[in-house]
């Protein structure tokens, strides 16, 4: 079991393969070691816990799709000319009031991009609001029973072995408390943090590129090809997210696949790509068909 332990350890850290096939990797070990039985290795997948994650990792998306995420933070952007001290403190309440309905990490990411905007045309410091954001994102997910999928295992969990359910806003007051005195303290320790640019934000994580949908027609010259063989393979700074043929979607796709016509692509790239793909046998820049 520990041997399975240490190798699941490397295999995330290092990130030899993604996230799922990883986990479904442990399944299978579990089960040829005979450390479990098959009907024990895939009960999780029947687990009320497991249900409510997925189901709030839809209203995550559902919500960011629909602008709803973007329209609360937009309004952030106006508090421009605040002192920091004043700044901090409104961004953390922020983060942490709509961490506690939302998944936190799909709220840090919006407002990693806010203050990069922020930084960008007021300079303001993003290395003295980075930090505090991220933990009022962790303390607004811990106020609630859905703020984070945590909570709802460790509820699962309890209940199982014999433990009341939680409610909803079980842990809500503690949660609060500690909020609040950790946004009070983070606020009085900015002086200590580095004061500065955080160096390379938009690479480190491609918050400049953009997303676009290609679809292949019959008289393409990318039907026939695999993936290893287009452009899309060889150009570090593409990424092929998904592949829709007939209403089935591949997440992921390997090289090997070959491009048929009706194909839908989704694809990660920055604007030069962009405008590569947009010319791509003479088609219009407003549509990214090929």
């Amino acid at each position: 079991m520990f041997c399975v332990l240490l190798v699941t350890v490397i295999l995330f850290v290092f990130e030899v393969f993604p996230v799922d096939k990883i986990a479904f990797l442990i399944i299978v070990s579990l089960i040829l070691l005979g450390l479990v039985k098959p009907e024990e290795a895939i009960s999780g997948f029947s687990n009320s816990a497991t249900i409510a994650v997925l189901a709030l990792m839809i209203l995550a998306i559902a919500l960011e799709e629909n602008g709803v995420i973007n329209g609360l933070s937009s309004g952030m952007g106006r508090i421009k000319g605040f002192p920091l001290y004043v700044m901090a403190p409104l961004f953390m309440s922020v983060t942490a009031g709509i961490s506690v309905f939302i998944s936190t990490t799909a709220v840090v990411i919006v407002f990693i991009k806010i203050v990069n905007q922020l930084s960008e045309k007021y300079n303001v410091s993003q290395s003295k609001l980075l930090l505090p954001i991220s933990f009022a994102g962790i303390l607004g997910g811990s106020c609630t029973l859905m703020g984070t999928s945590t909570n709802l295992i460790v509820n699962s969990v309890a209940t199982d072995l014999g433990a009341e359910k939680l409610g909803f806003f079980e842990f809500s007051l503690l949660g609060s408390i500690f909020l609040i005195i950790s946004i009070v303290y983070l606020t009085l320790t900015l002086h200590w943090l580095p004061w500065g640019k955080t160096k390379n934000i938009d690479e480190d994580y491609n918050l400049d590129n953009y997303v676009t949908h290609v679809h292949i027609n019959a008289g393409s010259q990318w039907v026939g090809k695999t993936i290893q063989e287009s452009f899309l393979f060889e150009n570090p700074d593409v990424t092929l997210l998904k592949l829709t043929r007939n209403h089935r979607v591949h997440n992921s796709p390997g090289k090997y696949i070959t491009f048929k016509a009706g194909d839908e692509l989704l694809l990660l790239c920055d604007l030069e790509n962009l405008s590569r793909i947009n010319a791509w046998e003479n088609l219009p820049n407003q549509h990214a068909y090929i």
